[in-house]
């Protein structure tokens, strides 16, 4: 399975976990907003039922009122109307009230509220009214009757209060156990799919860590054992195995152009080494009166061979393996000179100030020096040249023509300066590239008439 369809099961998977919580947390809010209403509607209905209170001992007053002044027909008169008044009010409370009762045990328990207002309305309407009307003394029994009407009503009333602030308790404790339950659930739920992101997230990650130190591991072996291709199996069917396929195949074309390419150079130096060889030969046997032209054509061969010569150390360093060892400054720097078959040694003047060690390749080491000072020497314009170590450096100075362009330049294969006749103009190309296989850097500066290239070793 590719990583990009293991990317996309794990985040359909952590998806569909998300929306099971995006789900719960709607339910959540509508369950709460359906207790929310419960609570309201059982709040507004105490409310109600509170009134019902006003209204019993507004009934008990009114016939206290009566009974104290029946004389006073105005007083009689005003109370009685005030019992309309309450009537009617009680009339549209009630049918609020019964409608937003909730169980059969409470609109038993509101019925007999409900009686005993109208028992009291009606005691206080005909009654208690005709009594007053036809003179009758026996005020102080409906006063006896309306209290104990009273006493009751309030008493069932307070059942009813109780019932109601008990279903409101039962509400609220609902609701906080509803709460706790649903925080419960999403810590679990989060924590579930945190747990289940951090073990595909993980397995993903580590599953692409491993392939890339994999291919990182073949890309090592690749330039350590001077390997072809990347031998190294990090499965089928997925990103990293098709971008090492095509790396693969790549890198074989690569070889293929590169073997070829040695090939070729070694055939050319071959038939070029040859007639050289052959050409040297029959000159050093010819007997001739002007040496001179001898000469001339013997050094044209040799600069062709050393020209071949040239060409394939350049094209070896391509695929250069080095070989690092520690050894002082001054032992390469005297290596080179010998090779360089110096006739006067007053010619240079070596200064070693500083014998540091360095940790190089010291064939290629020796090479880098020695075309140094043979270019040292050869555009110099008087001797001697001055080679000198000091502080993880080494300088290589000679007084000379200061050079036209940047150093830049002149480490590009085939360049020379404009009028400069000897040479191929790949020393310092050669030596750049010894130098940048070390990670060594190759500075150059003219000051007091002296060109002066530098190497920093660290």
């Amino acid at each position: 399975m590719t990583i990009r369809k293991r990317l996309f099961i794990s985040f359909s998977l952590i998806l569909l976990i998300v929306t099971f919580i995006l789900g719960v947390f709607f339910y959540t809010i509508y369950n709460l907003n359906s207790i929310n209403y419960q609570q309201s509607h059982r709040y507004d209905q105490l409310i109600r039922v509170e009134k019902l209170k006003e209204f019993s001992n507004s009934y008990s007053w009114i016939v206290l009122d009566i009974t104290t002044d029946f004389d006073k027909l105005k007083i009689v008169d005003n109370r009685i109307n005030k019992a309309e008044i309450l009537s009617k009010s009680l009339s549209n409370l009630k049918k609020e009230i019964l409608d937003n009762s909730e169980s059969d045990e409470e609109n038993k328990n509101l019925d007999f509220i409900f009686k005993n207002l109208n028992l009291m309305q009606k005691l206080i309407k005909n009654d208690l009214l005709t009594s007053i009307l036809v003179k009758n003394n026996n005020l102080d029994l409906y006063n006896k009757t309306i209290e104990e009407l009273n006493i009751q009503t309030q008493k069932l009333l307070f059942q009813e209060i109780k019932y109601l602030q008990k279903k409101l308790t039962q509400t609220q404790n609902k609701r906080n156990e509803f709460l706790d339950t649903i925080k419960l659930e999403l810590v679990v739920l989060f924590t579930v799919l945190l747990l289940i992101s951090l073990v595909i997230s993980s397995k993903i990650i580590n599953e692409i860590k491993d392939k890339l130190d994999k291919l990182n591991l073949g890309i090592l072996q690749l330039f350590k054992n001077s390997e072809k291709t990347i031998k190294i199996d990090i499965g089928k069917n997925n990103e990293l195995s098709i971008i090492t396929d095509n790396l693969n195949s790549f890198l074989q074309k690569q070889a293929d152009i590169i073997s070829s390419r040695e090939e070729l150079l070694r055939n050319i130096s071959h038939e070029l080494k040859t007639p050289i060889a052959k050409g040297k030969f029959i000159i050093e046997k010819l007997s001739s009166k002007d040496h001179q032209i001898l000469k001339d054509i013997n050094t044209v061969f040799y600069d062709i061979e050393k020209l071949t010569n040239k060409l394939l150390e350049r094209d070896k360093l391509n695929f250069a393996v080095l070989k690092i060892t520690k050894f002082k400054a001054s032992t390469v720097i005297l290596e080179a000179l010998s090779k360089l078959s110096i006739e006067n040694e007053s010619m240079v003047r070596v200064n070693i100030k500083n014998d540091f060690d360095i940790n190089a390749d010291f064939y290629y080491l020796t090479i880098v020096f020695k075309n140094l000072f043979d270019n040292a020497i050869k555009y110099a314009i008087e001797f001697p040249i001055e080679i000198q170590s000091n502080n993880d450096k080494v300088y290589i100075k000679n007084i000379s023509n200061k050079l036209s362009n940047d150093l830049i330049y002149y480490i590009q294969p085939f360049t020379r300066e404009p009028n400069q006749v000897q040479g191929h103009g790949l020393g310092l190309n050669i030596v750049s590239k010894i130098l940048n296989l070390h990670d060594f850097n190759l500075e150059h500066e003219y000051k007091d008439n002296y060109n002066i290239f530098k190497i920093l070793f660290k």
